[in-house]
C-alpha cells in the first residue's frame, strides 16, 4: 500500500547547515574513501538533470541538479531508512519534490513509498532528505531495489520542472561488516564495500562538522571522482 508523508528537506551551501545531521560529533578522520560497487547490477536512469517545457522557472550554473548516486545509477544502503543527497544548483524554481518508489520486475513504478516536498530559496548547494524511523512509512525490504527522484517545480500544483534519479538497494550488513564498522574508519569501510549511501552520509556528516579540514575534504574528493561515481564536478563542494 502507498504511504505519502511531507517532511522538511535538508539542505547546505558553504555556508548553510543541514540541519538533520547538525550537531553530529567527528570520529575518525577518513584516509581514502574510493568506491568498489563490487558486483552491483547498474540500472537505467538519468542522475542528471532533465527539463519538462514550460513552468518559466530555470537552473542556472554547472553543475545541473545531480542525484548522488554512482555512475551505474544504483547504490546500496546498510540501513532501512537511508538517507538521499541531491545538488541543486542556483534556480528560480519554488519548491523541490522527492519521491519513493517501489517497482516490479521489469523496473517499472509501483507503489509510492514515501514523498516530500519542501520550498527552496533558490540557492545552491548539496541537499537530503532521511526516511523517518518513528514508523510513519514503509521501511526499505532487503534485497528489493527502489527507484527514487528529485524534482525542481515552479509552483506545488504544477509537475513540470526539473528532474533527475537514482536507484537504492537495501542490503542488510554481513557480521563481518559489522565488525569492520566498529574497528575502521567507517566512510573508509563503506564504501570499499560498496554501501554507497552510507558513506557519503558519512563524509557529509563530516563535512557538516569540520567543513575546512583538509583530510575530510580530500576524502570527499576522492569518493565523487572514484572510477565507478564520476561525479567530478561535485568534487569541490
Amino acid at each position: 500500500m502507498s504511504k505519502m508523508v511531507s517532511q522538511r528537506m535538508s539542505f547546505f551551501a558553504k555556508s548553510i547547515a543541514i540541519a538533520s545531521i547538525a550537531g553530529i560529533c567527528l570520529q575518525a578522520l577518513p584516509s581514502d574513501a574510493r568506491f568498489n560497487p563490487g558486483g552491483t547490477v547498474g540500472k537505467p536512469g538519468n542522475r542528471r538533470g532533465l527539463a519538462t517545457r514550460g513552468g518559466g522557472c530555470k537552473a542556472s550554473g554547472n553543475p545541473t541538479l545531480t542525484t548522488l548516486v554512482p555512475k551505474s545509477n544504483v547504490g546500496l544502503t546498510a540501513s532501512a531508512t537511508p538517507t538521499f543527497y541531491w545538488f541543486i544548483p542556483q534556480n528560480t524554481y519554488q519548491y523541490v519534490n522527492f519521491s519513493l518508489y517501489s517497482v516490479d520486475a521489469e523496473d517499472n513504478p509501483t507503489d509510492l513509498i514515501y514523498a516530500a516536498t519542501s520550498r527552496i530559496s533558490g540557492e545552491g548547494g548539496l541537499a537530503s532528505v532521511s526516511l523517518p524511523e518513528e514508523g510513519t512509512t514503509q521501511s526499505l525490504e532487503a534485497g528489493k531495489s527502489y527507484r527514487w527522484m528529485v524534482r525542481l517545480l515552479c509552483s506545488g500544483n504544477d509537475r513540470r520542472g526539473l528532474s533527475a534519479m537514482g536507484w537504492i538497494t537495501y542490503t542488510p550488513p554481513s557480521p563481518q561488516l559489522a565488525n569492520q564498522l566498529a574497528a575502521g574508519n567507517k566512510a573508509d569501510v563503506y564504501a570499499e564495500a560498496g554501501y554507497w549511501y552510507d558513506a557519503v552520509k558519512e563524509l557529509a556528516q563530516q563535512k557538516q562538522t569540520n567543513p575546512t579540514s583538509p583530510a575530510v575534504n580530500q576524502a570527499w574528493k576522492e569518493l565523487m571522482e572514484s572510477e565507478f561515481v564520476q561525479l567530478n564536478q561535485l568534487a569541490t563542494l
